[in-house]
């Protein structure tokens, strides 16, 4: 049975997940060590005859899902629910790994350890990366790190880690929000990790600079407002539970009530 479930959800991808892909055919890794489950959501049936296509080049074991609801966390959530190896890693469709990628994070991974990679960003190929706010932080941490904080911006996205099964146990992203879900979920398991541990700095998640991308969206100000709002409703509960760590609730608060001050500029 293998090891690492690999959960992609894509939505009419374009022809960038193939270079997704052919980062994941050529993982260091021995194959059968790692599954990929691949969640088409909200698309039409000739996007899902273009994967189906697309994925006889390939030699990895991959699991095809069609929702006919869009979205990517009910996606994930699906995927979560759907695969069942110990450990899980997300990768968007429009990002690629690093070839030794899986087996480093499968060596840094565990039960109440979070194995964490580098980060980067690109625009046209990974030879020409640019720097990248999570990415920016890994030379700085500690080769182990328990502090909570110190890696908080690792808690800001599910990519670039390797996440035991236990340490999800029940959370799931929230579908209520379309922006901000990614900090929620990686808050919310936070009390189950022990520490976050590094990779070499060679193992690397690159992300895609795609026009189009959820993240390049215009912002609705009404929207945005009431997004913030749920946001910090959700945050306040967390902190004055006292499971979740003081000092690294109220980072994201503080990072949520960012975005209201960006909404008036």
């Amino acid at each position: 049975m293998s090891k690492i479930a690999i959960l992609i959800p894509t939505y009419k991808p374009g022809d960038y997940i193939i270079n997704c892909f052919d980062s994941i055919e050529n993982q260091t890794i021995d194959k059968s060590k790692f599954t990929v489950y691949l969640a088409l959501n909200g698309s039409d049936k000739s996007y899902e005859l273009f994967l189906q296509e697309l994925l006889k080049r390939y030699t990895f074991d991959c699991n095809q899902y069609f929702m006919e609801q869009a979205g990517v966390s009910n996606a994930r959530n699906f995927l979560i629910e759907n695969s069942k190896e110990d450990f899980i890693t997300f990768v968007d469709d429009d990002d690629q790994l690093s070839p030794n990628y899986l087996e480093e994070l499968l060596n840094a991974s565990s039960e109440t350890i979070l194995g964490i990679s580098n980060v980067a960003n690109f625009e046209n190929n990974i030879d020409e990366y640019k720097e990248n706010y999570i990415g920016k932080c890994f030379s700085k941490l500690q080769p182990l790190t328990k502090s909570k904080y110190k890696s908080r911006k690792y808690f800001s996205s599910p990519v670039a880690k390797l996440i035991h099964r236990k340490i999800i146990s029940d959370t799931r992203f929230d579908t209520k929000l379309s922006i901000g879900e990614d900090s929620l979920f990686m808050a919310k398991l936070s009390p189950r990790v022990e520490a976050v541990k590094k990779t070499k700095e060679s193992a690397c998640y690159y992300v895609f600079e795609r026009e189009g991308s959820a993240t390049r969206q215009k912002i609705d100000k009404k929207k945005e407002l009431k997004r913030i709002i749920y946001l910090l409703k959700e945050y306040s509960q967390m902190f004055f539970t006292f499971q979740y760590g003081s000092l690294f609730t109220l980072s994201r608060i503080i990072a949520t009530l960012m975005h209201v001050r960006s909404l008036f500029k």
